[in-house]
């Protein structure tokens, strides 16, 4: 349910700021696609070793005149890791997150062929189920958190509306992560800190 709010609160958003921008401002739309780590962790009971997550977004960006860009996304965010008891590995899970976010930045146009943006942005995700490989039962989240990130890019101009790039960002996340630690326990573990990532960007802008 909160997945379905969340993406009809997206769209709901991006109708009512293109139907408030002027018709002679430019569009563009691309697909990020990244992967990072994320450090191991500490519980009290058991080490949970994170396997990396791949993230996967869809970015609509509306330019005003001057070149400043409301941006809407959307995409997935899938997370594998284990968790030991200090000497074997007890289990493994994966999981899948939705995520959107709603930013602002500035592109600079270099010799009509190359942009340079930096910008900021406030990521929302909701939290999907982790699903279990081994006896025990999945954890099931749903619950939703946000945070504050800031982003560096570039892309380069290809042909006429094609656009291919880079994106830097990193982003303050501050939420706990639900982690059987025995069969009889299931515990809540903080992961605090700044994440960073680069992700290769391809699209098209009108």
């Amino acid at each position: 349910m909160k997945k379905s709010f969340l993406l009809l609160t997206l769209t709901a958003t991006f109708l009512l700021m293109a139907g408030t921008i002027a018709q002679a401002q430019r569009v563009s739309f691309l697909a990020n696609v990244s992967s990072f780590n994320i450090d191991k962790v500490d519980a009290p009971n058991a080490d949970i070793n994170y396997q990396g997550s791949t993230t996967l977004t869809g970015n609509l960006r509306i330019y005003s005149k001057k070149k400043w860009a409301i941006r809407l996304g959307a995409g997935i965010d899938n997370l594998k890791y284990q968790v030991d008891n200090g000497l074997t590995t007890d289990y493994e899970a994966r999981r899948t997150d939705i995520k959107g976010l709603i930013g602002l930045e500035k592109h600079f146009v270099i010799k009509n062929s190359l942009t340079l943006y930096p910008g900021v942005y406030v990521p929302i995700v909701v939290t999907g189920d982790d699903i279990i490989q081994s006896n025990y039962e999945n954890i099931e989240n749903g619950n939703m958190r946000a945070g504050f990130g800031v982003v560096l890019g570039t892309n380069i101009k290809i042909f006429k509306i094609l656009r291919v790039g880079l994106e830097f960002d990193a982003s303050y996340d501050d939420f706990k992560t639900s982690v059987w630690e025995s069969v009889d326990n299931v515990s809540l573990v903080p992961i605090k800190g700044i994440n960073h990532r680069t992700s290769f960007t391809l699209g098209v802008a009108f």
